[in-house]
């Protein structure tokens, strides 16, 4: 089954978002939670500011900038019970045809916390530079000229907030991850008006190295081999230490069209 088969599945409407969390009921499988889910989505959002329709037919939301975000809960055999699977696809019909997919995990005693501890990842993480990217501001300390499908193109990177984990002596710049791989991105990129970033790293105590680098929505390898070289060289102090970043690459409008 495909991601789209997947999200365009209608919904159970069993399980009603209420007020307050509630006892919760045995029930066959978490996916029965999905209309549950796709509400509690909408509440976030519209909290936030935005206008906000849920399709009639799909497990999608639909906002006024025209962006799509459909989610879903999957159901993994033998996970852990405080924990769930969360898939999220946001696309917009015109500049992210093919949409940004991000797998995030929720953890809590129920499924509402665990619900709510997966939509805050999205919110905080994936969500905010996104957004920025529909913006026309830019940093142009991070702006890139670059030959990009044999012509020059000036990129605006958009970097979402640094997520750290960990104890760290010094806390790492914003910039840490973007500044690491800005040389790398740069002959990868392509020639439309945005390009997608998502970057995670970890070391744990014992030296072992985790991570994963997806540049539009694909296993960039040779970036994870740079970030990797950089880990190696992190002293952990505690259990791990981890960072985590979405970064959004949009073309200058002055080279649409051209």
């Amino acid at each position: 089954m495909g991601l789209f088969d997947l999200f365009r599945k209608k919904p159970p409407e069993q399980i009603q978002p209420t007020a307050q969390p509630q006892k919760e009921e045995p029930i066959a499988k978490y996916s029965d939670y999905n209309g549950y889910l796709i509400e509690v989505l909408k509440d976030r959002l519209v909290e936030m500011g935005h206008q906000v329709e849920r399709h009639p037919q799909y497990l999608t939301l639909i906002l006024d900038s025209g962006l799509e975000i459909s989610t879903s809960i999957i159901d993994v055999p033998d996970a852990h019970p405080f924990l769930i699977q969360l898939n999220i696809l946001t696309r917009h019909p015109l500049y992210l045809e093919q949409g940004i997919y991000e797998c995030l995990a929720g953890i809590g005693e129920t499924m509402d916390k665990r619900i709510t501890s997966a939509l805050d990842n999205y919110l905080n993480i994936v969500f905010p530079p996104i957004m920025e990217g529909f913006t026309d501001t830019h940093d142009p300390e991070a702006d890139m000229l670059v030959i990009t499908n044999a012509r020059e193109i000036l990129w605006h990177p958009k970097l979402g907030d640094l997520m750290v984990q960990g104890q760290w002596e010094e806390m790492p710049d914003g910039k840490y991850l973007f500044e690491t791989l800005r040389e790398k991105i740069q002959p990868v990129l392509i020639d439309k008006k945005f390009n997608s970033l998502k970057i995670y790293i970890s070391k744990r105590a014992d030296g072992t190295i985790i991570g994963e680098c997806v540049f539009n929505n694909q296993q960039w390898n040779d970036g994870l081999d740079e970030m990797t070289k950089h880990a190696e060289t992190w002293v952990v102090k505690g259990d791990f230490m981890a960072l985590k970043q979405v970064i959004m690459f949009r073309r200058c409008d002055v080279y649409d069209g051209l």
